[in-house]
C-alpha cells in the first residue's frame, strides 16, 4: 500500500498558508482569517498534481518571540509535521517583505534537514514577480515561486516542481506494510473501550488495556484470520479533544491516526454507551466520512449500560444522521457480547465498496426516480435535465449524474438522488458521492 508523501506547508503567521493549502486542495478545507494565528492545529488533506498524490499538512505560524504555553504547544505541532514531511512549503509575504522574516525561521527549517520551496504569497500583480523572486534569493532557498494563493497566480508553477521533486525523489513508494484481507481501524475517544474490543476480536491481549486515556500512543497493526478472511485490525490512539496544550506525544498520536483511517477500508468507529455523544464523538465521525471510509458505530461498555437498546439507538442515530447508512452493534470490550455480530458485517460492506452495478439496474432506478420525484425548475434557471446515470468508480462506490446544467438541478434533488442510489442498489455501510456532469464537458 503506497503511503502519499507529505508537504508541510510552514511559515510566520498570517502569511496565507491556510489560503495555499485550500487553493492548492480545490476546497474549503482550513480556516482562513486575517487574525493571525487563526488556525491552531494541523490539517491534513489528501491532493494530487498532474497525476501525482501528496498529502498537505497545514500548520499554525511560527513565532520565536512568545513563550506562553500556548505558543509552546503550537510550535511543538510544527515540529511534529515538519518532523513526518518529505518536503517543506515554506510561505512568506511577499507584502512584507524578505526583511520580515525571523532569521530563527530559516535557520530552523535548514536544521530540519529537509527540501524546502519557497511560495511567495500576495503577489498579485504579474508585474512584480521577477523583482519578489530576486528579493527573496537573500533566503539562500533556490527553489522560489512569486504566488497568489487569492487567485490562483503561480500556482501551477509551484506545484510542477513539487510534483518533480516527488517523482524524482521516488517518494511516493511503499513506506510500510500493505494491509492483508480487509483493513479496518478502530477508532474513537481515548477509554471508549478500542484496545479491549480489539482483545477480544483476536480473543488475547494483544495491546495493552488500561483506565488511563491515551495508553495506546501509536497505530498497532494486527493480521489475523476469521472464518476464512484475512483481516487487518489497525487499533489507534484515541483522538483527543484539540486542545491548545496538547502535549507532543498526544499530538503525534492524532497524526498516527489520521494516517490509519487513510490505510483502511473501514472504521469501527467507537462511542462510549454509559457517556453522552459529544461533539467530539460527532467531529471524529466526520473525519471518517470525509475520508469515505465504510463505518461500523459500536456501542461500546454496554456490560455498564442500563437503559434499552431501542433507546440507544434512536439516540445514536440522531447524533450521526450522516452515518444513517452505517450499522450500529451493541458490544462489551468486557464480555465480548456482540463482537462477532460486529465482525460479520465488515465482509458485505467490503464488498459493497467493491460493487459494480450493471448499467441495465441503473438505468431502471434513474427511471423511477424521475417519474416519482423529477427535479424541479430553480428560480433564475434553464429548466433541469437529467440525461443518464452512470457509475464511475468504485472503493469508493462514484456515480456521475449527467445532467444539462449542474447548476440547474437543486441540492434537494443531489439529496434525493444519492440517497435513492445507496439504498436502491444496496450500497450497505460504504459512502457513495454524486458527481453532476453537464452535456458539455467530455
Amino acid at each position: 500500500m503506497n503511503e502519499l508523501p507529505i508537504i508541510a506547508i510552514v511559515g510566520e503567521p498570517n502569511v496565507g498558508k491556510s489560503t495555499l493549502m485550500n487553493k492548492i486542495a480545490g476546497r474549503m478545507f482550513a480556516v482562513t482569517s486575517p487574525v493571525a494565528g487563526t488556525t491552531r492545529d494541523r490539517q491534513y488533506v489528501d491532493t494530487s498534481w498532474n497525476g501525482v498524490g501528496f498529502t498537505l499538512v497545514d500548520t499554525a505560524g511560527i513565532t520565536f518571540n512568545e513563550k506562553g504555553e500556548l505558543e509552546q504547544a503550537l510550535n511543538g505541532q510544527i515540529d511534529v509535521a515538519v518532523d513526518q514531511a518529505d518536503l517543506l512549503l515554506f510561505v512568506a509575504d511577499a507584502k512584507d517583505g524578505v526583511e520580515h522574516i525571523d532569521r530563527k525561521t530559516i535557520i530552523k527549517f535548514r536544521k530540519s534537514k529537509k527540501p524546502v520551496v519557497l511560495a511567495v504569497n500576495k503577489v498579485d500583480s504579474p508585474k512584480n514577480v521577477e523583482a519578489v523572486a530576486a528579493s527573496f534569493q537573500s533566503t539562500g532557498i533556490k527553489e522560489i515561486y512569486p504566488v497568489s494563493a487569492l487567485n490562483g497566480r503561480g500556482i501551477g508553477d509551484l506545484l510542477d516542481s513539487i510534483a518533480g521533486f516527488i517523482t524524482e525523489h521516488g517518494l511516493a513508494r511503499e513506506k510500510e506494510q500493505p494491509a492483508r484481507g480487509i483493513a479496518v481501524s478502530i477508532v474513537g475517544k481515548p477509554n471508549v473501550g478500542k484496545s479491549s474490543i480489539l482483545n477480544k476480536i483476536l480473543k488475547q491481549d494483544r495491546v495493552v488495556v488500561s483506565p488511563v486515556p491515551g495508553t495506546t500512543r501509536t497505530a498497532i497493526d494486527t493480521y489475523t484470520t476469521i472464518d476464512g478472511q484475512e483481516y487487518t485490525f489497525i487499533d489507534t490512539a484515541g483522538l483527543k479533544k484539540k486542545e491548545h496544550r496538547q502535549k507532543l506525544p498526544d499530538i503525534f498520536s492524532g497524526f498516527q491516526t489520521f494516517k490509519a483511517l487513510r490505510r483502511s477500508d473501514i472504521a469501527f468507529l467507537v462511542i462510549d454507551a454509559t457517556q453522552e455523544i459529544t461533539k467530539q464523538d460527532q467531529q471524529i465521525a466526520r473525519e471518517i466520512a470525509e475520508l469515505d471510509k465504510g463505518v461500523v458505530i459500536l456501542a461500546s461498555k454496554m456490560d455498564l449500560y442500563n437503559g434499552t437498546e431501542q433507546a440507544l439507538r434512536d439516540y445514536v442515530s440522531g447524533h450521526f444522521p450522516f452515518l444513517w447508512h452505517s450499522p450500529l452493534f451493541f458490544v462489551s470490550g468486557l464480555t465480548g457480547h456482540g463482537i462477532d455480530a460486529a465482525i460479520t458485517a465488515l465482509k458485505p460492506i467490503f464488498a459493497n465498496r467493491h460493487k459494480e452495478i450493471p448499467q441495465e439496474a441503473i438505468d431502471k432506478l434513474l427511471a423511477n426516480m424521475l417519474k416519482q420525484n423529477p427535479p424541479k425548475l430553480l428560480r433564475d434557471q434553464k429548466k433541469p435535465k437529467v440525461l443518464g446515470l452512470r457509475q464511475s468508480a468504485t472503493n469508493p462506490p462514484q456515480f456521475e449524474l449527467l445532467v444539462n446544467y449542474p447548476a440547474a438541478i437543486s441540492q434537494q434533488f443531489r439529496r434525493y438522488a444519492l440517497k435513492r442510489i445507496m439504498k436502491s442498489l444496496d450500497f450497505w455501510g460504504t459512502p457513495v458521492s454524486l458527481r453532476l456532469k453537464g452535456k458539455d464537458k467530455k
